[in-house]
């Protein structure tokens, strides 16, 4: 298992271009100079084996799957597409396609509107993390191979590579292999922009509604700006997220607005990590007729965190559950690369895996509330609602 990043992603996409990242990593993947898009895949397939590659915020990332007799050949095709995409034009306009095919059912998706507009809301006009990764059709439409060539020269670079390789492979083979074909691979001359990213909360909630014609359920997107995955309060805040809204049957937001009030079909909080000033949401989908009701209960819930410390059972639940499922994810070939990857990008240590249990149970019921004091602003939240227009 080969899973790889270069560091950049869709904070880097220009204005006018938003989503250049995401359509240049879909076609560098479906070709070479020297290889066709059939021919690359030929070769992959006769070996048994998969490659993807895709853009989220902050990295262009791709995976490798192969036996480990079958690695050297494999490796090479990835160093071949890295190096040396060839951006055929037909296969642009494949991608394109397929990328405003999925944009298309975004925009019939009640909880894919209410989710993109939420970002719209906590986020100004300009700001790198306002633009969802795919970006918008207009965007897109009017992207060129010249576009994805200017961005394949500024992010794929050996100088922003973080890659992992796990399974049965010797490891110092491996690396000798990687070496030799990524050795003389030169940097260009400008160094990676470094945007922006913090964010401001609103001066006061800010509300938007956005109907969708034919729709029998609204989706709920109420956040605010968070914190970087690097941020002091982050296992605190972590734990708040997991408690209020995510584990188990989706936390105190389950069992109250949704299993005590019937309020919502589902409803869950989500932090996600990140370089910058991610978003901190709730997501919920109910009847339209209880959005306001909804809305109140998910804020009382908020409001929860901030006036009074979580359990001592909760606590201790929380703690349990992240900490075991570490093991389980590391399980995995997947699982194990995935994690080595996300340690690198932030910065986390070495003994990272080993510490995480003494950082997860350091959390006490104190730091808890006053993480959700700090950084949960419960009267400045943004709120997008998507559904059926009003009657």
């Amino acid at each position: 298992m080969l899973a790889g990043m270069l560091v950049g992603g869709a904070v880097l996409d220009p204005a006018g271009r938003e989503g250049l990242a995401s359509l240049t990593a879909a076609v560098a993947q479906r070709g070479t100079t020297s290889r066709s898009y059939d021919q690359l895949y030929d070769q992959l397939d006769s070996l048994g084996a998969s490659l993807s590659m895709g853009a989220s915020d902050y990295v262009v990332s791709f995976h490798a799957k192969c036996l480990g007799r079958h690695w050297p050949a494999v490796a090479e095709r990835v160093a071949d597409l890295l190096r040396r995409p060839g951006f055929p034009p037909e296969e642009l306009q494949r991608a394109r396609g397929e990328i405003l095919t999925r944009l298309s059912e975004f925009d019939q998706s009640t909880r894919m509107v209410a989710a993109r507009e939420l970002s719209h809301l906590v986020y100004p006009e300009g700001h790198p993390l306002r633009h969802p990764p795919h970006g918008y059709r207009a965007t897109v439409e009017a992207m060129t191979r010249e576009d994805l060539v200017a961005c394949h020269r500024l992010l794929f670079r050996p100088d922003a590579l973080i890659l992992s390789l796990v399974g049965d492979l010797d490891a110092s083979a491996a690396l000798d292999s990687v070496t030799e074909m990524l050795g003389d691979w030169s940097s260009p001359g400008e160094p990676l922009p470094a945007p922006s990213l913090a964010a401001q909360h609103p001066p006061q909630a800010q509300r938007a509604a956005f109907p969708l014609a034919d729709k029998s359920q609204a989706d709920i997107a109420l956040g605010f700006k968070g914190i970087p995955r690097r941020h002091p309060d982050f296992y605190a805040l972590d734990q708040a997220t997991e408690i209020v809204g995510g584990i188990g049957l989706m936390g105190r937001l389950g069992d109250n607005v949704r299993d005590r009030q019937g309020l919502a079909y589902y409803a869950f909080a989500r932090m996600a990590e990140g370089l910058g000033e991610d978003l901190w949401s709730v997501s919920a989908g109910v009847n339209p007729a209880n959005v306001e009701r909804a809305v109140a209960s998910i804020l009382d819930e908020i409001r929860r965190l901030q006036d009074e410390p979580v359990t001592e059972e909760e606590l201790a639940d929380c703690q349990n559950y992240l900490v075991g499922v570490l093991p389980l994810h590391l399980e995995t070939n997947d699982g194990l690369a995935s994690t080595l990857n996300h340690v690198e990008l932030f910065d986390l240590g070495e003994d990272y895996i080993e510490r995480y249990p003494d950082l997860v149970r350091a959390v006490t019921r104190e730091a808890v509330q006053r993480a959700a004091q700090t950084h949960l602003t419960a009267e400045r939240y943004s709120l997008a609602v998507a559904g059926p227009p009003s009657p």
